[in-house]
């Protein structure tokens, strides 16, 4: 057949196919039970993670460490009550230190995104409730003012406003994508003591440290890498690790009170 007859043969054998009512064959569908995955923000690839290790240790911070504030209310006091007592520094014996995120930062691809891809801060009582929280990069997080008072919810990262919210009545919900990786301020304009973050994440390996200052990332590929440490009060600190296969590496981590 001349390459000129192809392309006419092909239509043609198409048009018998759609006179006879044939169509191609649908795509397979998923097995019975198949477990679905959150797609990866771009610039990490979910890769097979077996005989994977973990990185444990805890997070301190040192020096003089303040006490927490002591706000006195002034406006919507039936809602806010009469004084509120700051959450952002929550440092236990031996200055174990709550609420601090640590994170593998160099690490390209491994498991896949089991949390992370959706969240939702409420302000509630003139507090925000989560004060801390970690989503991946592309989350969606949903804003929500329960008090039947006015909220506004302005987002900076770093000195850049990423979205300024007003929220007047009780039960609003708010949708965001976080497109920006990094740490998230959440501030209320109008109750200059409201204050809580979030931290966007590119990967998965990452946690917040508990009451204990402990932290643990699970099923890390065997090699070296760079782990970082960071809290709103005390800034950020770096580490490093060596994981191998099956095994866990420890590492503490010290930030420093100014």
């Amino acid at each position: 057949m001349s390459n000129k007859l192809a392309p006419i043969v092909a239509l043609a054998s198409l048009a018998a196919l759609a006179a006879c009512g044939g169509e191609a064959p649908p795509p397979p569908t998923p097995a019975a039970g198949a477990k679905k995955t959150a797609p990866a923000p771009a610039g990490y690839q979910v890769a097979d993670a077996g005989g994977g290790g973990g990185i444990s240790g805890t997070v301190r911070v040192t020096g003089s460490v303040p006490a927490p504030e002591v706000i006195e209310v002034n406006k919507d006091n039936a809602v806010c009550g009469n004084e509120k007592k700051l959450h952002d520094i929550q440092v236990g014996d031996g200055g174990v230190l709550a609420g601090a995120v640590v994170w593998i930062d160099d690490i390209k691809k491994g498991k896949a995104w089991s949390d992370g891809k959706a969240g939702s801060v409420d302000q509630k009582g003139c507090d925000y409730s989560p004060q801390i929280q970690v989503l991946s990069k592309g989350a969606s997080l949903d804003v929500i003012n329960s008090d039947n008072i006015l909220h506004n919810i302005h987002a900076y990262a770093g000195d850049e406003t990423l979205f300024n919210i007003a929220q007047p009545m009780q039960g609003m919900k708010t949708s965001k994508t976080l497109e920006k990786s990094g740490p998230i301020h959440l501030k209320c304009d109008v109750h200059s003591w409201m204050s809580a973050y979030v931290f966007v994440a590119a990967n998965p390996y990452f946690a917040v440290t508990g009451a204990d200052g402990s932290f643990s990332l699970a099923d890390v590929p065997p090699g070296a890498y760079s782990v970082k440490v960071w809290h709103g009060k005390f800034g950020e600190k770096s580490g490093s690790a060596t994981v191998e296969a099956g095994g866990t590496a420890t590492l503490d981590l010290e930030l420093q009170a100014s």
